[in-house]
């Protein structure tokens, strides 16, 4: 008897970035298709307005911050989206100094220009988390907002800052071509936070629940093969979804990222992380209050998926 066609996902990522590695693991290694899905990833404009496509049905399932379903049900009138798998579990951050920062302290950041990383909030609100925490007054500080990464980089490259926050491959590459010296990165001094997830509309969640299964399910399988694989053999998978950076630097940024314990090793959301993150948001004034966690995370998915895949 003929098997079944392959039953078509559509996964919109708010970025085209290693940080999604998981992502792009399930992709090249085949679990979606194992799990009987015909995925294709797509990538919105810009990062913001991947909520409002999925809720205009141009997805199934978004990789994307949580902090969008916490700013979904702040809003006057809440559009509410699920959580139904992690996957990242820290800040894919770095701030970067134009100066060697072997002993780099956040006071050091006091009377300083700062660009911030401009296209997702998420960054922003845990550098003043950390802030908080460390004491240190963010209102002695020069940050500049509203530069996007191209703009950001030649900004500071230019001199115009003493320090920049942003992602890979812009980090890695300010580093090896001497411009940048690695501060801090923010994923160890955050500390473990929901950063990533699958999320998905109630309504898909209801109509197509065997969908997000095996969505999740081979998210589950990528998650629990790169906990058994080196760095190397992640970077060489994934390198070909990433043509526009050099093998190389895809290896150094991937076992970067590993090294730091950017992504878990299966789909689970915890309470904890999760109910910190809205504390974080709600204390840097981009929501007014953080609804409960069980009003944006739906763990059954990801529960089924450790039990099929093995925890």
């Amino acid at each position: 008897m003929a098997s079944a066609s392959p039953r078509p996902l559509r996964i919109m990522a708010a970025f085209h970035t290693l940080f999604y590695s998981p992502l792009h693991v399930a992709h090249r290694l085949g679990t979606f298709a194992e799990a009987a899905l015909d995925a294709r990833i797509i990538f919105p404009p810009q990062a913001s307005e991947t909520p409002d496509r999925l809720l205009a049905g141009e997805a199934d399932v978004a990789v994307g911050g949580p902090m969008r379903t916490y700013v979904a049900a702040d809003e006057s009138s809440p559009r509410r989206l699920l959580n139904i798998a992690e996957v990242n579990s820290r800040d894919g951050f770095f701030l970067l100094a134009r100066r060697p920062a072997e002993r780099f302290r956040f006071q050091d950041l006091l009377g300083r220009r700062v660009i911030l990383f401009a296209e997702a909030p998420t960054p922003w609100m845990c550098l003043q988390d950390v802030l908080r925490r460390q004491g240190v007054d963010a209102q002695r500080i020069i940050f500049v907002h509203g530069l996007r990464v191209p703009q950001a980089v030649a900004a500071f490259r230019a001199g115009e800052a003493d320090y920049l926050q942003t992602a890979q491959p812009a980090a890695e590459e300010l580093i090896e071509e001497g411009s940048a010296h690695l501060a801090v990165a923010m994923g160890e001094v955050v500390g473990p936070i929901p950063y990533t997830s699958f999320v998905v509309t109630p309504e898909c969640r209801q109509a197509q629940p065997a969908l997000c299964q095996e969505a999740v399910r081979a998210l589950a399988a990528a998650q629990r093969w790169m906990a058994s694989h080196d760095p190397a053999a992640i970077a060489d998978l994934i390198a070909p979804d990433f043509p526009a950076i050099p093998p190389p630097l895809v290896r150094k940024i991937v076992a970067r990222y590993q090294a730091m314990g950017m992504w878990p090793a299966q789909p689970l959301l915890a309470r904890e992380p999760f109910e910190r993150l809205g504390r974080i948001l709600v204390a840097g004034g981009l929501i007014r209050r953080a609804v409960p966690y069980e009003t944006l995370v739906d763990n059954t998915f990801a529960e089924a998926a450790v039990r099929a895949v093995g925890g």
